[in-house]
C-alpha cells in the first residue's frame, strides 16, 4: 500500500482555516505537517499551490485537487482513504 500524501495548499488560505484544516488531521491521523502516521500509511505537508487560489482552501490528497475544503470535508477524505 502506497502513502497517501495529504498538501493543504497555503496560498490563499487565512490563518484561522489554516488551523482548523491541521485540527482535523491531528484528530484523525495523529500527525502534524512534515510528519507520516504511524501506520505509515498518511504524510501531511503544506505547500505553495499557484493554481486555484481563489477557490481556497485547497487540499491536493495524491495529487488530486480539491477545491473549497471545509474540515469537515477533509475529515470524510481522509475516512474514504482509511478503508
Amino acid at each position: 500500500m502506497s502513502v497517501h500524501r495529504i498538501e493543504i495548499c497555503t496560498d490563499g488560505l487565512d490563518h484561522e482555516t489554516r488551523e482548523q484544516l491541521l485540527e482535523v488531521v491531528w484528530s484523525e491521523l495523529r500527525i502534524s505537517p512534515g510528519m507520516v502516521s504511524a501506520d505509515g500509511n498518511f504524510e501531511l505537508l503544506l505547500s505553495r499551490c499557484a493554481e486555484g487560489q481563489e477557490e481556497a482552501p485547497l487540499v491536493k490528497l495524491n495529487g488530486a485537487l480539491f477545491v473549497r475544503v471545509t474540515p469537515d470535508r477533509l475529515a470524510d477524505l481522509i475516512r474514504r482513504r482509511r478503508r
